[in-house]
């Protein structure tokens, strides 16, 4: 497998440390990790295999360095040909009709630029109401929960990174 660049958003943690997990899952030689508030085009386009993090604030918002981040650097940066991941933690207790929308909000941003998005998950087992992140009855990422569902997470990290060994180059 090629190196894969892992960019999350964190404002509390938790989504710092899900990535972490995610990297030691994988092959943690091959993951390098970025914090998205340092990030600049050229650490993005030097990678082929790309895992992007964010978590949902309140009612379907990005984490504000991930916005920056999507907006500011992504957008702009030569993406065609790569493989992207995505993702995401939430509260689906509290938000149940905005769980895990940043999911969702990253795909439909980088749409249309010539990525192949891997990493799609079901959605059974999860109790939610709506959420942003769903395409064709599927996740486009990995949603967690790390304020109510932290049980699953391990076991929901583990079969998507085995996915991922699979559809990253």
């Amino acid at each position: 497998m090629k190196p894969i660049g892992l960019f999350y958003g964190s404002s509390t943690g938790v989504t710092k440390k899900i990535a972490k997990k995610i990297k030691e899952s994988l092959e943690p030689g091959l993951v390098d990790i970025y914090d998205v508030k340092y990030v600049k085009v050229e650490d993005v386009e030097k990678y082929e295999n790309i895992i992007l993090g964010s978590s949902t604030w309140g009612k379907g918002i990005l984490q504000s360095d991930f916005e920056r981040f999507l907006y500011d650097i992504l957008k702009f940066a030569d993406l065609k040909g790569k493989k992207i991941a995505i993702f995401g933690t939430g509260d689906s207790v509290t938000y149940p009709t905005s769980f895990a929308d940043a999911i969702g909000l990253i795909f439909e941003a980088l749409d249309g630029k010539g990525i192949t998005f891997v990493g799609e998950f079901s959605t059974k087992g999860y109790n939610f109401d709506a959420s942003l992140s769903i395409f064709e009855k599927k996740f486009v990422g990995l949603p967690l929960d790390d304020d109510s569902d932290e049980e699953q997470n391990k076991l929901r990290i583990s079969m998507w990174t085995d996915l991922l060994k699979f559809d990253l180059n």
